[in-house]
């Protein structure tokens, strides 16, 4: 493990500080959770992703989703993209989202993008077809999103895919 030089005391509560530029770096917000592992030498702390916690099933969603409607899937969290369709699934399944789509999904918006706006998924992955971005919701709180590709423009097709495969995978975690 790397040290940062940072050392934080141990309040009377048992709480520590997360230095700000640690949690600018990890994305890392006020209201965020974190999930707490140890071993014999040393505690861990991880941003915890609800929808990480059901990779499989998302996974098995997307690969259903695209043998049905032949479009192209990708589902992210906040973090990271958690599943895609065969197109992508080998060359971004794991890689960090795009600062730009983060904000695209705090919009909280259903957002349409046209064939030849460059929108980045992720380092070194920039979608130039079209695509509409649906954010997902779990009780209010943003926890990733549903991007369905189209080819030149998106049709109700794709935007229909997009809402329903963002309330259902909502729905599913809510319950």
């Amino acid at each position: 493990m790397k040290s940062t030089g940072v050392v934080r005391r141990i309040d009377e509560l048992g709480r520590i500080v997360v230095p700000k530029e640690m949690r600018r770096v990890l994305r890392i917000r006020e209201g965020d959770s974190l999930e707490i592992s140890a071993d014999t030498e040393a505690i861990t702390l991880k941003k915890y992703s609800l929808v990480e916690s059901i990779d499989n099933f998302i996974t098995q969603y997307v690969d259903a989703l695209h043998l049905s409607s032949k479009r192209e899937i990708i589902v992210t969290d906040m973090e990271k993209v958690l599943a895609a369709s065969n197109g992508f699934k080998r060359s971004i399944i794991g890689k960090k989202i795009d600062q730009r789509l983060e904000d695209r999904i705090l919009s909280r918006n259903a957002l349409v993008f046209e064939r030849g706006q460059n929108i980045e998924i992720c380092e070194g992955i920039t979608i130039s077809q079209a695509i509409i971005i649906r954010p997902i919701s779990v009780y209010g709180d943003l926890i990733g999103c549903v991007c369905v590709l189209g080819d030149t423009h998106i049709t109700d097709t794709e935007k229909m895919l997009a809402e329903l495969s963002a309330l259902f995978v909502g729905r599913y975690l809510e319950s």
